[in-house]
């Protein structure tokens, strides 16, 4: 039986059967590198959350997934250079207190000054008191550890519930809050943290953190921040 004669019809469709194969390719290069300019910009406190929960899915508990709340750091409305130097510096502080074993005890906030890690009053002082506790050694230890490594400005300030306060020594949450601030910078200082990187503030109970009209978040508002102002 003869063969059938090729058309020009046949042969035109041949010729243009690479067109598909071809617009396969492209389509495929196309989502590969819209895939790596997403990768690229992933922000990189979601990329540790997310391998912290990849980590713990997957059973492995070789870093213990931190208590530290660190803000969303993309909403800040800085410039990113200021921005990416704020995301280091809290990356570092959170490794160093992990480290340390401190992470229990403190909280990270980024904010638009610079970096607080703040400390409940109760893990320094007794209440209505000025005097930092015994106890409290080993964290102020820990703190100028860590800030040591370091070479920016860190302001101490005292923060109280709104109770108000009069005993023997102090009139008000101002001076309590005020020495306690002096307290701590001066237990940083005696641990070896410069002199001339810190300042000490009372605020009292004007800048609070969490509701007064609640047991806890009066107990939230009753604190020491150790503001490190990173843009100095």
């Amino acid at each position: 039986m003869p063969g059938r004669r090729r058309t020009r019809h046949d042969e035109k469709r041949d010729t243009q059967a690479w067109v598909m194969t071809y617009g396969d390719m492209m389509s495929l290069l196309l989502v590969f590198f819209i895939l790596l300019v997403s990768f690229s910009t992933i922000q990189e406190t979601k990329f540790h959350d997310a391998a912290v929960s990849l980590r713990g899915a997957f059973g492995l508990t070789g870093h213990p997934p931190s208590s530290l709340h660190l803000p969303e750091l993309a909403a800040s409305r800085e410039r990113p250079p200021q921005r990416q130097m704020a995301a280091r510096l809290a990356r570092e502080l959170e490794q160093s207190l992990l480290g340390a074993g401190l992470d229990k005890e403190v909280d990270i906030d980024v904010g638009q000054e610079g970096i607080a890690v703040r400390v409940s009053a109760p893990c320094l002082f007794a209440s209505g008191q000025a005097e930092l506790k015994p106890e409290a050694a080993q964290l102020i230890a820990g703190l100028a550890r860590l800030l040591g490594e370091f070479t920016h400005p860190v302001r101490v300030e005292g923060h109280t519930d709104n109770i108000p306060i009069h005993n023997g020594r102090f009139d008000s949450n101002w001076e309590l809050s005020a020495a306690r601030a002096v307290a701590a910078a001066r237990g940083l200082e005696a641990a070896g943290v410069a002199a001339e990187r810190l300042s000490a503030a009372g605020c009292g109970e004007h800048r609070p953190v969490a509701d007064n009209a609640t047991p806890e978040g009066r107990a939230c508002n009753r604190r020491v921040e150790f503001m490190m102002e990173w843009r100095r």
